[in-house]
């Protein structure tokens, strides 16, 4: 039951998420970006997590730009059999594609567990601000993330992507807050 209105949900989160355009998609972007700067969560990190966009999830390529301009450490998921690991990125190191079509970096050597990072932003597909995340249903990040790790985990996405009450399972990982074009959100921190 649960998966089937997961399912649901997606596929109607997902649709609303098209219909942001590419102008609109540029200025939340940089709006975020400038929300997670002025964050006293950001100030206090110094390795970060964080994604490469694909398809129609919210653009982070200006927040990876804050990160490595503030001369923190930048970390970027990368697919090893049906988990994630994090490993550093550098500006303009060479990346390809995954078997998902998402961009990792070629340098696969400095690897981080999620215990020894600060934060990690998540994309996704819809949250409620009880902390619950809807990701792709791959299962991913909580695999990854269990048992669950110390460092805070921000999701990202698109106001439109929030939903009052998301169904969960007792594996998915709850999130510390979420970061939208409107600003950052924290629960209970």
């Amino acid at each position: 039951m649960i998966a089937a209105t997961k399912n649901q949900l997606r596929k109607k989160l997902r649709a609303e998420r098209c219909l942001v355009d590419s102008y609109q998609r540029t200025l939340f972007a940089i709006e975020a970006s400038k929300h997670f700067n002025a964050s006293p969560l950001f100030q206090q990190s110094k390795k970060i997590a964080c994604y490469f966009a694909s398809k129609e999830e919210f653009d982070v390529d200006p927040i990876i730009e804050l990160i490595l301009s503030a001369n923190k450490q930048c970390y970027v998921p990368i697919l090893v059999e049906k988990n994630l690991q994090f490993v550093r990125y550098h500006k303009n190191d060479l990346l390809q594609p995954n078997s998902y079509k998402i961009l990792e970096p070629v340098n696969k050597n400095e690897k981080i567990e999620p215990d020894q990072l600060d934060l990690i932003l998540m994309p996704l597909i819809g949250f409620d601000f009880k902390g619950h995340r809807l990701g792709t249903g791959g299962g991913f990040y909580d695999r990854t993330l269990s048992p669950r790790p110390i460092c805070k985990l921000i999701g990202v996405g698109f106001e439109i992507q929030h939903v009052e009450t998301l169904p969960f399972d007792e594996w998915d990982v709850l999130l510390d807050g979420v970061l939208t074009e409107k600003g950052l959100a924290l629960f209970g921190i």
